[in-house]
């Protein structure tokens, strides 16, 4: 059911009409469902957004030439110290924020193991539904032991080996790089290959043309949700499938491969409907949210800009939430401990 509808002040767009799982935890009227929505953008994919801002441009020459997310360990040589090159600063803060996340969600298995009827409202929308859980298995306890385990390895392998090594490679991240960045970085580069294009995203049986002219817009703009790229992959989700109503402006990320994907409002952020992010649900980053965490830090806002196309809503181009942007720090430890 839709329950937020966003109209721009002069009318000229159709209005934005979201779901639940689209509301900030703070919404008055934020009702999500772990068991059937998409998944919520977890606090760490916010925190490694805002490091990855952080951390400034990638050049190329920063980039791995190979990695294998399925053999990664994190007990190997870290790749960057093998092959001599300059580890991404971003990549060196997300790596610390893991860290750091991990040692502060301890105090919410402390608080479950002393009263498993705890609140649970303030934590992370998915580790609170698997702690719920817990509260129903046979053994409660060994059940919580083993989802502190399983949540450590999300941390410390999975989101850095698996995941952040994984897309700062040349054959990935570097695909949306101008071919001539090497040793320097120009922004107006990466948004002359790439582009946010403001569109109306309609249904199939929409009459473009009728759209265009009731709305004002150029025909260019008007585009079918199952003309765009994550049409053609099965679990690429298209804004339908998010619960989103069409007509809807959204941005729409245009890129260097020739790619077209939707960024979903979801979760008080924007989620890329690339099938990279969404083939495992693990999966905190793709290549092109890294691009928008690098273009949104040379702007130093937590809104992407509208570089072709429509002005859409402020909350299309919302690409962190405002809560963790405004208490996240980016920085590394020395002692590497998190703690």
């Amino acid at each position: 059911m839709t329950i937020r509808r966003i109209h721009q002040g002069d009318g000229c767009l159709p209005p934005l009409s979201l779901p639940p799982g689209a509301l900030a935890k703070t919404d008055q009227r934020h009702r999500y469902d772990v068991g059937d929505e998409p998944p919520a953008i977890e606090p760490i994919e916010h925190r490694i957004r805002l490091d990855f801002m952080a951390g400034g441009p990638i050049r190329r020459s920063q980039l791995l030439d190979q990695h294998n997310p399925w053999t990664a360990d994190p007990g190997e040589p870290d790749p960057w110290q093998e092959t001599r090159r300059s580890k991404p600063v971003g990549l060196q803060y997300a790596e610390d924020s893991c860290r750091r996340t991990l040692a502060e969600e301890r105090r919410y298995y402390d608080r479950f193991e002393a009263d498993q009827s705890a609140d649970l409202e303030d934590v992370p929308a998915f580790l609170a539904h698997r702690l719920r859980a817990c509260r129903d298995a046979e053994d409660p306890q060994a059940a919580l032991k083993d989802e502190q385990v399983r949540r450590e390895r999300w941390y410390s392998t999975i989101i850095p080996w698996m995941n952040l090594y994984h897309v700062l490679k040349r054959s990935s991240y570097g695909s949306l790089l101008p071919n001539s960045v090497e040793s320097s970085v120009d922004i107006d580069g990466l948004t002359e290959q790439n582009a946010f294009v403001g569109m109306v995203v309609v249904d199939d049986h929409a009459d473009i043309r009728a759209i265009a002219r009731e709305y004002g817009v150029s025909g260019r703009f008007v585009v079918r949700e199952t003309e765009l790229s994550s049409s053609a992959v099965e679990c690429a989700p298209l804004p339908s499938e998010f619960g989103i109503d069409l007509p809807a402006p959204l941005l729409v990320g245009k890129y260097a491969s020739g790619s077209r994907y939707p960024l979903l409002p979801w979760s008080d952020g924007l989620v890329c409907s690339c099938p990279y992010k969404h083939d495992r649900p693990w999966r905190v980053l793709c290549k092109h949210e890294l691009l928008m965490s690098i273009i949104a830090g040379s702007g130093d806002s937590i809104f992407l800009p509208v570089t072709k196309g429509l002005d859409v809503p402020f909350r299309a181009r919302r690409f962190v939430s405002p809560e963790i942007a405004a208490t996240h720090r980016s920085y590394t430890d020395p002692n590497g401990n998190g703690s």
